[in-house]
């Protein structure tokens, strides 16, 4: 069932961001200074940037500043916006709003630091009893002064469609069920991974038959499982076909597009054994033949003596285990699709082996009364 796919390339940088846009849009401002000053990287948004540059050459400060205070901009225009500020407070004479932005916010601070005569000349601006225009913009005009700044600030930021956390998770949520992974009406566990699994259901024995699925006069299965995430029931036939079921209705799925199409996963001969990855993403089937597949067929290469009869899936689908009629372990990687390893596992017919879940732990059972436990 897995699908092979060019792998797509997502910069740190942009998950970082969306993170960030999901604190800002849920009021969590402690957490998104804490981690737009630890990753060094900067949202830089707006909810529009028409409103943003009319609320600048308006000089609705008051608009204005609660959305600087969340970008990081570049000191020299922190400054001049800054500056222009204290100037329109000084002409409307709101000489105390004036002198706490001059003294109180760390873009003046710094100003006082490395430009004192700029920032004296705002002081003195601020205890004289009259206010001259020319003077204070130096002859420009306000509203010069403002468009230059709005467009400046301007280029630094952009506008962001709202909530993109929750829409690429739910454009995902779609992508999946669309190919079948994940069945309308589902619950989704976003924080495993999966479709939401019942587990306060109580164990108990069966007494009643839910449904019966019939196979053709002519085949069998040879071997069935279930997912591991409960969404599937796989069989695998005498005839080499591998069909997926939908339990729940005991018929065959046919929201995964390849089976509606009746382009069926097959083998040359009979399947005798088949495997999930931990994440159901994946299955192993091997055939009388020898053969192994997963989107791909491992072959043990041999005539004779070669043929699997168990097959094991590492926990993150990397490599792939089989054990075949000679004693021999076949261990294939699946990127490449080539046999990396083999090793004679028993002095008698090998009848299976497991993977541990989640080390480098692999266990072969056999006839000659042991089973072997391989490590790294």
């Amino acid at each position: 069932m897995a699908s092979s796919a060019s792998t797509l390339e997502i910069e740190a940088r942009d998950v970082v961001k969306i993170v960030l846009q999901f604190c800002k849009e849920n009021s969590l401002q402690q957490t998104f200074q804490t981690l737009q000053n630890e990753c060094q990287v900067s949202l830089n948004t707006v909810d529009s940037i028409d409103t943003f540059i009319a609320d600048i050459n308006a000089g609705r400060w008051d608009a204005v500043l609660p959305q600087v205070a969340q970008l990081k901009l570049p000191r020299k225009k922190l400054e001049d916006l800054y500056e222009q500020i204290v100037l329109e407070m000084a002409e409307l004479r709101e000489l105390d709003t004036a002198r706490a932005i001059l003294r109180q916010t760390q873009v003046m601070g710094v100003m006082k630091q490395e430009q004192p005569e700029r920032y004296l000349r705002l002081e003195h601006l601020l205890v004289r009893t009259y206010f001259d225009p020319n003077e204070a913009y130096q002859e420009s005009t306000k509203e010069k002064r403002r468009a230059q700044i709005s467009q400046a600030i301007a280029s630094e930021v952009s506008v962001v469609p709202p909530s993109r956390l929750m829409a690429l998770i739910g454009q995902a949520l779609k992508w999946q069920q669309h190919q079948g992974l994940l069945p309308p009406g589902t619950q989704f566990d976003l924080f495993r991974g999966t479709a939401a699994m019942k587990q306060d259901e109580e164990e108990t024995y069966p007494i009643t038959l839910s449904h019966q699925i019939k196979f053709g006069k002519k085949t069998h299965p040879e071997c069935a499982r279930f997912s591991p995430d409960g969404q599937y029931l796989v069989s695998c036939s005498v005839d080499g076909i591998i069909e997926v079921w939908d339990y729940i209705s005991g018929k065959l799925k046919k929201d995964l597009q390849y089976q509606a199409d009746e382009s069926f996963m097959m083998h040359d001969d009979a399947v005798l054994c088949v495997d999930f990855s931990r994440d159901s993403e994946m299955l192993a089937s091997g055939s009388q033949d020898g053969k192994i597949k997963v989107v791909k067929t491992f072959s043990s290469g041999k005539r004779e003596g070669g043929d699997f009869v168990a097959a094991s899936v590492s926990p993150k689908g990397e490599w792939l285990y089989c054990v075949g009629e000679d004693m021999n372990m076949y261990c294939f990687s699946y990127q490449s699709g080539k046999l990396e390893h083999l090793m004679k596992v028993h002095d008698k017919d090998v009848i299976g082996v497991t993977h541990h879940p989640h080390r480098n732990l692999v266990a072969t059972y056999a006839e000659d009364c042991t089973m072997k436990i391989w490590k790294p």
